[in-house]
């Protein structure tokens, strides 16, 4: 699975790619025949119930006997943390490993992962893989091979019928233009991982080039059999097809171990890295071989769309199932978004929860950690109206100091730093974690999936772990006299600049241009 460091990018950019390939639309008659495949007929398979006797079971047990009806919480702000939590539970399960995600890089961190599912899968355990085809499906001759494995099967959410001229599916536009954004790991129905990181090495801040910022949660209890349930809904859809249907290539019979031998290699190339090293040594990992993993408890509930949503566009909306519930802000609303497009609705409605006294805080990425400008594109246009309602405005730095390396958000590497993490808290008692970004395509187009939980000291956890860092990892947007200014500490102190923040010329150029071509509504 060579995928590549940036395939994010190609799902944000890929309304301007259409758009560049309209004028090859003709070739689109040559194909108007070809479609996804539906003469197939996938088996339905369920997530299974009976998964009292495993080591996740056991080492739960306890816990949830303490707190009936609730759910555990484990947070998972660093990089490092969220990835042991993924090895932990790849490495303990069992019976049956669900996976769901948008992205899987073919780097190390990749690589090691699919070794410890391999592994698993040769022990025993049941594993499910399910992925969106426009990052992943590309590359499907690796996803073949591991599909061979008689344990493991490979789905593609959403395929392009065309495998290998993909824009030959812009007459498809409407259907392609949606994507499976979950992003799920659930080990024997009884340990579930929910938020924003795919996975690659930027994701758990293993990259020497760029890492982002992001935040999942590692849960216990009937947060993980919700999740199953979610994934269930996912795999058993008409869009969710097998990997042999897509990619007929006939597999030589050697193809498997020499993955296998590959991956050994991906994983010792890690054990022997510093990253590596500090992995096995953490705290995280000592406290999962000692079965002493602390977590918050409280009431939790799991959000997610309905496949319709990317079959037709006709479901009932995630974010209308949340807010229709009795959820009233009354002091504060802390939001992470690295993608933000608010609207004139949204501007309206921050600035009136301003007006009543509810302190109104959004972090999201500047233009210079932004790793997509056409998004920025749309953001920018409301900073003012933002900030003239009284929003706290923050725009995370593409670099951070010496000292700002020790956070846990921007990671100790050096690399460029973008924010990926998407976190929504009412009051610092009630959070929501997830995949989902406040616009309009993860409001609209795109499937999502998030965990809504009550724990106050989890909330407090994590909003005083970001206004601690905020000062050294972004920088606060305020007005002065009608023109924006971006504060930040630096080693040397505090600095205001009154100019687009380490931006290039070509990264604004791009953030101009592209928002002519491409409509609000398609960001």
């Amino acid at each position: 699975m060579t995928y590549g460091s940036k395939l994010y990018k190609q799902h944000k950019l890929m309304n301007m790619k259409l758009v560049v390939f309209g004028a090859f639309l003709f070739l689109g008659v040559l194909t108007s025949c070809q479609s996804i495949p539906k003469d197939f007929k996938a088996p339905e398979s369920y997530y299974i119930k009976n998964t009292e006797h495993t080591w996740w079971a056991k080492t739960l047990a306890a816990e949830i006997k303490k707190h009936p009806d609730q759910s555990g919480f484990v947070p998972l702000a660093s990089g490092p943390d969220a990835f042991i939590a993924r090895l932990a539970s790849v490495r303990k399960a069992e019976r049956t490993l669900d996976i769901q995600y948008y992205i899987w890089h073919d780097d190390l961190v990749g690589r090691m992962l699919m070794h410890d599912v391999l592994q698993a899968a040769d022990r025993g355990v049941r594993v499910r893989l399910l992925l969106d085809d426009l990052n992943i499906g590309q590359y499907q001759d690796t996803l073949l091979i591991l599909d061979s494995h008689p344990l493991i099967e490979v789905r593609m959410f959403n395929p392009f019928a065309n495998r290998k001229l993909r824009f030959l599916d812009a007459f498809r536009f409407s259907q392609v233009n949606r994507r499976m954004h979950n992003k799920v790991m659930i080990a024997d129905n009884q340990a579930a991982i929910l938020g924003g990181r795919n996975i690659g090495n930027e994701y758990f801040t293993a990259s020497e080039e760029e890492n982002f910022g992001d935040f999942d949660v590692w849960c216990f209890g009937p947060v993980a059999e919700e999740s199953s349930q979610s994934f269930d809904l996912y795999w058993n859809n008409k869009l969710a097809v097998p990997i042999p249907i897509l990619n007929k290539r006939e597999l030589k019979s050697t193809e498997l171990a020499e993955l296998r031998q590959n991956l050994e290699g991906a994983k010792a190339e890690v054990q022997k890295s510093k990253y590596g090293q500090d992995l096995e040594n953490s705290r995280l990992m000592k406290q999962v071989h000692e079965r002493d993993v602390k977590a918050f408890w409280g009431r939790a509930k799991v959000f997610y769309d309905s496949p319709e949503k990317v079959e037709n566009g006709k479901s009932k909306l995630m974010l209308n199932q949340i807010t229709a519930l009795p959820i009233r802000s009354t002091k504060e609303v802390f939001i992470v978004s690295p993608y933000f497009i608010p609207g004139k609705k949204g501007v309206d409605y921050f600035a009136k929860k301003s007006k009543d006294g509810i302190k109104v805080t959004v972090v999201t990425n500047s233009l210079a950690s932004n790793d997509v400008s056409l998004v920025f594109a749309g953001y920018k246009k409301y900073r003012k109206g933002l900030l003239k309602g009284g929003v706290d405005l923050y725009e995370i730095k593409p670099r951070v100091n010496v000292k700002a390396r020790k956070s846990k958000v921007a990671g100790s590497s050096g690399a460029r730093l973008g924010l990926h993490g998407k976190v929504y808290v009412f009051d610092r008692h009630v959070m929501f974690v997830g995949s989902m970004n406040l616009d309009p395509r993860s409001v609209e187009l795109n499937s999502e999936m998030g965990v809504l939980l009550e724990n106050k000291d989890f909330a407090n956890h994590f909003v005083n772990l970001m206004t601690t860092e905020l000062p050294d990892i972004a920088y606060k947007v305020t007005l002065d006299d009608g023109d924006l200014r971006w504060t930040t500490r630096e080693e040397e102190g505090s600095v205001t600049l009154k100019k687009e923040p380490e931006a290039s010329f070509w990264k604004s150029f791009q953030a101009g241009v592209l928002s002519l071509f491409v409509p609000e509504s398609l960001l």
